[in-house]
């Protein structure tokens, strides 16, 4: 029975990670990998956990260990957009495969990463990630050239590769099928990284408001995020326009976004149209702008789109405001009514936005259902029950 868990990620923040350590330790701990190592380690305290990162940009061959965690770094040969490669890696993950069989656990599910350690390791108990990134099987009709290329051989690889891995934990249902194409049996949990709760106390309206500035007169829509264009952040702006148009009193606000970021398509068009642009905002104060707001919106229609529920949608939820967006499909509880709103096209998204603003009663439980369902200790509470059952196996 294996009682000990090594997430293996890979560096693509680069621009947010020191490239050695740190007094803060964010050379070890940044990102989705070594956020989720610590989680499995103060969640399921039983299991010994590791976080071995492959960094292009890494100087050297780093370790260390946080908060019970031990961090391992290894430099790496660093492909953009096809693979990070590291013979010290292979190698020594041979060797603790062979003295300790830990489960494996390989964010973002299609990655070479992931391709390669359920190819080269299809003995050990393989658990693969999934919150966003495209499918080859998507992807290889959407590309071209030596993307489109790529596409296929990367069906190739998770046809052979898919067999070995023993769970995928994914964010979106619209994504199954693909995963289906490369192995009809795979096996699948859907799943979120969860609500910190630690961070999310949410406060009255008028208490958030009278902080943040906010007229009390006014009604808010918030979105959390990058202005993406997959997340059509035109077409928000523009149902916005449309409403604001009828009811001069409704604002939008925007947090996160990041003057000058090439993927931020539709930040120009916000500053035009009047939206409040708020910049980035630490995570322990976004209580007080999910308190302050009426309704949250994310967009989510198009067919590329495969980020699930979403983190913000969950905090926002976790601080009593009711979300709008078709990715609310994604829920996993059996009371969506009273959570939200789930328009499916672009015309309904006005009508369920205004319908949430003016029927705030309609809206109830919601931080009670985030807590059962998407707080870290459900969440890991699922993952350890997974865990259990692999290791038993």
């Amino acid at each position: 029975m294996s009682r000990k868990v090594l997430v293996i990620c890979h560096n693509y923040e680069p621009e947010h990670i020191p490239p050695k350590p740190d007094e803060e330790k964010r050379f070890y701990t940044y990102g989705f990998g070594g956020n989720f190592g610590k989680n499995i380690k103060k969640y399921i305290s039983e299991y010994e956990v590791e976080v071995w990162r492959l960094d292009g940009y890494a100087g050297g061959y780093y370790e260390d260990i946080v908060n019970l965690v031990k961090y391992r770094v290894f430099p790496s040969f660093h492909i953009s957009n096809v693979a990070d490669i590291s013979l010290k890696f292979l190698f020594e993950l041979k060797k603790e495969v062979k003295k300790n069989n830990p489960i494996l656990i390989v964010p973002h599910t299609h990655y070479m990463i992931s391709y390669m350690v359920a190819l080269l390791f299809k003995r050990s108990k393989i658990i693969t990630t999934h919150h966003g990134e495209w499918s080859p099987f998507y992807r290889v009709n959407k590309t071209s050239g030596l993307r489109k290329l790529k596409s296929f051989f990367d069906i190739m690889l998770e046809k052979i590769s898919f067999k070995n891995i023993d769970c995928i934990l994914t964010s979106e249902l619209n994504q199954i099928p693909y995963f289906q194409k490369a192995y009809k049996n795979i096996t699948y949990i859907l799943w979120s990284t969860g609500v910190n709760f630690e961070y999310m106390n949410p406060v009255p309206k008028e208490q958030a408001r009278r902080e943040l500035g906010w007229d009390l007169n006014k009604k808010y829509i918030l979105y959390v995020g990058k202005l993406y264009e997959y997340k059509q952040a035109d077409v928000m702006i523009k149902t916005w326009l449309d409403i604001k148009n009828g009811r001069p009193e409704i604002e939008l606000v925007v947090i996160g976004n990041t003057p000058g970021d090439p993927w931020e398509k539709h930040y120009q068009l916000a500053v035009d149209s009047g939206v409040m642009v708020l910049g980035r905002i630490l995570n322990k104060e976004l209580y007080k702008y999910y308190s302050a707001a009426d309704v949250y919106v994310l967009f989510a229609l198009r067919d590329d789109y495969f980020g699930g529920t979403g983190v913000a949608a969950l905090e926002s939820l976790a601080c009593n405001t009711p979300v709008v967006s078709y990715a609310l499909r994604n829920y996993i509880g059996d009371n969506i009514n009273e959570l939200g709103e789930v328009p499916d096209s672009a015309e309904k998204y006005k009508e369920a936005l205004l319908k949430v603003i003016d029927n705030p009663r309609n809206y109830k439980m919601m931080r009670d259902s985030m807590f059962e369902n998407y707080s870290y200790q459900a969440v890991y509470g699922r993952l350890k029950n997974l865990l259990q059952d692999l290791s038993e196996q």
